[in-house]
């Protein structure tokens, strides 16, 4: 979000070996490669060790609503990187007792980069007992064939000591671009809801670009010359055209279908702050292709799907709330027969691929992926001194998740096949 102001009077941090971590599991032996692809390797819990001067960190959790940097020594299997910059991140989850955090790898060495990053974010998972909200729903999207950021489970070793479970996510930025579109000369823009926000829903609000840019949606990579227009254009398009017109309008700012895809993908894992959220938009990236005008929707922060449980309805926001409260875009896809039925073969495509079976087991892929992370995280979370849920929260939740991936399936497809349009 905002620039943050450089910590100055901060001492470097003082490199200390790992400790002993008491009674939590060891970590998987070694024989992990020392590449990109291992860092995300979400197989096993790795240990990601963060050294700082005490001082430092306990003055980021005082400030911890300030975007102020601190110098820190980073480790993970062997590789240590030196002076990166770490500050307090996140809206609603930033915690004071156990900060949600962004690594920068060049914040303080110019092009200082790890196995080719220049920046990480580390999830603290408080809205979300279960620790897998977001590595289920990601993997969903790639299965549906829409590119994620990466995340895996990390073990965070403050200065020595185990400090918490938490995830590492790959870092919406150039080198993520170039992973997933094959380019990173755009304008990334991330829809950005500070709190005490009014909810948007796309809305027009005049001609001004500076009325959209660069709040709500903040411009993450050429920030000098972030070109504006086209996302004014955009909203005018979507408050302004006749719908005889309005297809091909709003298909020189971006790909219909995509989007439409994305929505009904977040409804079958009922997302209550994502694009239709219940406080209006939240959470996806705007990437406005180079030397062009159209824009590709990323996925983006997952904490809060499933909490709406298995019966979420299949239409939430779009046809069952006042006018004042639709999102405009959607609004206007919906009087298109074709874009409607598009929208409920995705979601019966996501049950489908939710629920795919394997040879010689009987258990969907949800219910197994879900098995997969219990098992892998349970003594984790047992283990860890800073969550901010019991123990028996944890469990709560991975149950809420068996029952999702177990009913919401039949009724998303029972919902599609009532809802079509004739």
């Amino acid at each position: 979000c905002c620039l943050a102001a450089v910590h100055l009077g901060a001492q470097m941090p003082r490199v200390q070996p790992l400790l002993g971590v008491g009674n939590t599991p060891a970590p998987p032996p070694g024989g992990v490669p020392a590449t990109e692809d291992a860092f995300f390797d979400d197989a096993q819990v790795l240990d990601l060790a963060l050294d700082i001067n005490s001082r430092d960190w306990q003055a980021l959790k005082d400030n911890f609503q300030s975007n102020t940097y601190y110098p820190a020594d980073f480790k993970w299997n062997g590789q240590t990187v030196r002076n990166i910059g770490i500050r307090s991140r996140g809206t609603a989850s930033r915690s004071a007792a156990r900060p949600g955090l962004r690594i920068d790898f060049d914040r303080y060495t110019t092009g200082q980069r790890f196995l080719g990053l220049r920046s990480v974010v580390l999830r603290n998972n408080i809205t979300d007992p279960s620790n897998m909200h977001e590595r289920i729903s990601f993997k969903l999207f790639r299965r549906l064939g829409i590119p994620t950021p990466r995340v895996a489970a990390v073990r965070l070793i403050l200065n020595g000591t185990y400090d918490g479970l938490y995830s590492v996510v790959e870092s919406p930025d150039k080198h993520y671009l170039a992973r997933i579109l094959g380019q990173d000369n755009g304008v990334l823009f991330k829809f950005d809801r500070n709190v005490g926000d009014e909810p948007n829903y796309f809305e027009y609000k005049g001609p001004d670009p500076a009325l959209y840019v660069p709040h709500p949606f903040q411009p993450e990579t050429n920030d000098n010359d972030p070109h504006p227009q086209p996302i004014a254009d955009l909203i005018r398009a979507i408050a302004e055209e006749p719908e005889p017109n309005v297809r091909a309008s709003l298909g020189r700012f971006i790909d219909v279908d995509a989007w439409v895809r994305h929505a009904a993908i977040e409804n079958y894992l009922a997302e209550t702050d994502g694009f239709l959220g219940e406080s209006g938009m939240n959470n996806y990236y705007l990437y406005q292709l180079a030397n062009s005008t159209m824009h590709v929707i990323l996925p983006w922060d997952k904490s809060e799907t499933f909490k709406a449980g298995p019966r979420h309805p299949v239409t939430r926001n779009i046809d069952d709330v006042p006018a004042q409260y639709k999102n405009r875009l959607m609004e206007r896809f919906w009087k298109f027969d074709d874009l409607r039925h598009l929208y409920f073969d995705t979601l019966v495509r996501a049950a489908d691929s939710a629920s795919e079976l394997a040879p010689g087991d009987g258990r969907t892929w949800l219910e197994r992926e879900v098995e997969a992370i219990y098992g892998q995280i349970k003594g984790y979370v047992q283990a860890d001194p800073t969550r901010p849920y019991s123990y028996a929260d944890f469990e709560a939740a991975v149950e809420a998740m068996r029952v999702f991936a177990r009913e919401r399936p039949g009724f998303v497809r029972a919902e599609a096949d009532d809802r079509r349009p004739d």
